[in-house]
């Protein structure tokens, strides 16, 4: 029998708090930042709930713009949530929709703009990074989307073309024989395009970070202090209930993602999708295994399946590996998420037919219904930004600083601020997506 549930934002009316940190490879090798609970009852300008990528970039530039009384609170410690769980790959966007499929849905001109600021949020972690020794473990720049069938590979080099005339956007075309003996001999793999401003970190450095800066700048953040109840009184102000303490705002941000329980009175209610992504990390590769292998890259990797792969050869040469898991939390321990993709990392790479798993764990990503982010105010100055489709490292410290902007009256405008649509059918969210997996394991054979 496998372990005890993990916690299931789609069941769970609260989340569970002074919980221990993932056994993930970064926790393992990352020393955490620890802050105070709250333990009493509190006023602030700007209340943040959710101690990630998105709640810490928005506090950040909140306390850049002059914002004095800001405060973070978090259920467990700080990235407890997907933040610290993540792959740690830097892409060059978020959602699932192409940039095609950007342009049918918002048109040449809205698409451009959004093209910019997923520019503009690489740019923007960069910075942040330039002021933390060792760069949260940043790796050589490159993001390469591996075909996993010729007619793939067409479209690959069709969607290099059309960024490169559209957006001015240098994507780099690689066959397969170039892509086997320049980066890995990789058995599925008919060819691949290369993101040159795409990489990978260690993400929990990477929030740690967040955390430091923002704490420098004299926001407040309180650990293992859940939101257990959020209510509102007539004058407009949020009152916000913790297990030893409570908090009075005029502003209210959600930045919990994909861990939003499911009772929390907030505007992600049968909004969001938490669906569970898995990791493995290995044993160091030897020598030998390096070399049948033929890795020669630390880029960040990730197929064009509907049901998607993810990995990266890591700086002490294991290889990280991720893809889709359990549907619930309950299930999510079972060891046959770890086995597949151990299985499938191994018929991916020649000459590693013995290698093991040193680390697994799980993590809830946010998709929304139309598989794009959100960055939204409602009239009652509530406001969040979610949805990410797990490719949200580097475009939550946009939207984080998007939500800023909002909040201090700042011009702020994004093809993504916009309300979340409602799920049709919400409380069957999940038999949608049985079923749409089913779809994506048909699809991907067929292709």
């Amino acid at each position: 029998m496998y372990k005890s549930n993990m916690y299931d934002p789609f069941v769970e009316n609260q989340i569970p708090f002074n919980q221990p940190s993932t056994d993930s490879y970064w926790s393992a090798n990352t020393q955490p930042i620890t802050t105070t609970t709250l333990d009493t009852d509190i006023q602030t300008d700007v209340l943040i709930v959710g101690a990630g990528y998105t709640g810490l970039s928005c506090a950040i530039e909140l306390a850049k713009a002059g914002i004095k009384n800001i405060t973070v609170i978090d259920a467990n410690q700080i990235g407890w949530g997907c933040s610290s769980r993540n792959a740690g790959f830097v892409l060059p966007g978020s959602g699932r929709l192409s940039y095609k499929e950007l342009e049918s849905r918002f048109g040449t001109a809205q698409t451009l703009k959004l093209h910019d600021q997923f520019i503009s949020a690489i740019d923007l972690l960069e910075t942040r990074l330039s002021s933390l020794p060792g760069n949260a473990d940043k790796t050589e720049q490159g993001y390469l989307k591996l075909a996993h069938s010729k007619s793939w590979f067409e479209k690959l080099n069709s969607s290099a073309a059309y960024l490169q005339s559209n957006f001015n956007y240098d994507v780099e075309v690689i066959t397969k024989s170039d892509f086997n003996k320049n980066f890995v001999n990789h058995q599925h793999v008919y060819g691949a395009i290369r993101y040159k401003n795409g990489f990978g970190l260690n993400p929990l450095k990477l929030v740690n970070h967040y955390a430091q800066l923002a704490l420098d700048l004299g926001v407040n953040i309180y650990t293992h202090s859940p939101a257990n109840e959020i209510t509102k009184s007539g004058n407009n102000t949020h009152h916000v209930i913790t297990p030893t303490g409570s908090i009075k705002t005029n502003k209210l941000v959600i930045a919990t993602n994909g861990y939003t329980p499911k009772s929390l009175n907030t505007p992600l209610n049968g909004k969001v999708l938490p669906v569970l992504t898995s990791v493995i990390v290995t044993r160091p590769l030897t020598q030998s295994e390096i070399e049948q292998s033929n890795f020669k890259t630390h880029q960040v990797m990730m197929d064009t399946r509907e049901l998607k792969y993810y990995y990266r050869l890591l700086p002490d040469n294991r290889i990280l590996f991720g893809g889709r898991s359990a549907i619930t939390g309950k299930a999510a321990s079972n060891p046959k998420y770890q086995q597949r993709l151990l299985q499938e990392l191994q018929s991916s790479f020649v000459g590693l037919d013995t290698v093991t798993i040193d680390h697994g764990w799980s993590g809830w990503i946010s998709v929304a219904f139309d598989q794009m982010p959100h960055i939204y105010k409602t009239e009652d100055d509530i406001f969040y930004a979610t949805g990410y489709c797990g490719s949200g490292v580097s475009f939550s410290a946009w939207a984080g600083k998007q939500l800023a902007d909002l909040i201090s009256e700042q011009e702020a405008s994004s093809p993504l601020m916009t309300e979340l649509p409602s799920f049709p059918f919400a409380p069957f969210r999940r038999m949608g997506q049985r079923f749409f997996y089913q779809y994506g394991r048909l699809k991907d054979w067929a292709q």
